[in-house]
């Protein structure tokens, strides 16, 4: 009695991992020789957020006070850009993105007085990058493929305003790190990803003759360095 109720088990147990088994066989691989060109082409749209590290001076102003800034809140922003990738080898690609990311970030500075009122200005940022990543991609299974990406990317702000009280450089180089998956679909290829843009070196403009004013001076005495970073996240049509 036991071995028959165990035969039975057995049998119906089988026949519920048939259909899935049937299922996998019919799965239609989509693009299979995709893979295999040299180069392609493709263009990406996405969203993003722009923040800033601020590193402050602790200087002193003229009425005894310290001013410190933050960044609030992120505020997304709009990301478009073309690609071309270049196959090295079956798990290796080459790839470069040159891309447009609108947008900007608040900074508040608030003085360490009791009762001090805080200042906020807006720094709008549009940068135009040009990134250049190595992708190491995993064995593909059915229709998706998972990769890791790192690369090096140089920002031009092109938003940048000269009389705001923050103003910062024009060139801002970055170290990019990040994670995708490579979807096939019957007709093209759709890649989303998300990635971290961590910048390199100081973008403030300390020396600021232009600007004289009290509230000014407040704003560029108060930070020492600060640099910027990104985090982005495209969908991406090759």
């Amino acid at each position: 009695m036991t071995r028959n109720r165990l035969k039975t088990q057995l049998i119906c147990f089988l026949l519920t991992l048939l259909p899935l088994c049937l299922q996998a066989q019919r799965t239609v691989q989509y693009l299979q020789y995709e893979d295999l060109k040299p180069y392609h082409f493709g263009f990406l749209v996405g969203l993003h957020t722009q923040d800033l590290i601020l590193e402050h001076s602790g200087q002193v102003d003229d009425n005894g006070e310290r001013w410190y800034g933050s960044v609030p809140a992120y505020t997304p922003g709009f990301t478009v850009g073309v690609l071309g990738d270049l196959r090295l080898t079956d798990f290796l690609s080459l790839r470069l993105s040159p891309s447009i990311h609108f947008g900007s970030k608040d900074v508040i500075l608030v003085g360490d007085a009791p009762g001090t009122a805080s200042l906020k200005t807006q720094v709008r940022s549009n940068y135009f990058m040009v990134p250049l990543s190595l992708r190491y991609r995993g064995a593909r299974t059915n229709n998706y493929r998972p990769y890791l990406m790192t690369g090096v990317s140089a920002g031009l702000d092109m938003g940048r305003d000269k009389k705001e009280p923050i103003l910062l450089k024009a060139i801002h180089p970055y170290l990019e790190f990040g994670v995708g998956c490579d979807l096939y679909l019957p007709y093209f290829r759709l890649v989303p990803e998300l990635k971290f843009c961590l910048g390199m070196n100081d973008i403030f403009e300390h020396n600021r003759k232009d600007q004289d004013g009290e509230v000014y001076l407040r704003y560029t005495n108060a930070f020492d360095r600060i640099t910027s970073r990104l985090l982005v996240f495209s969908l991406q049509f090759e």
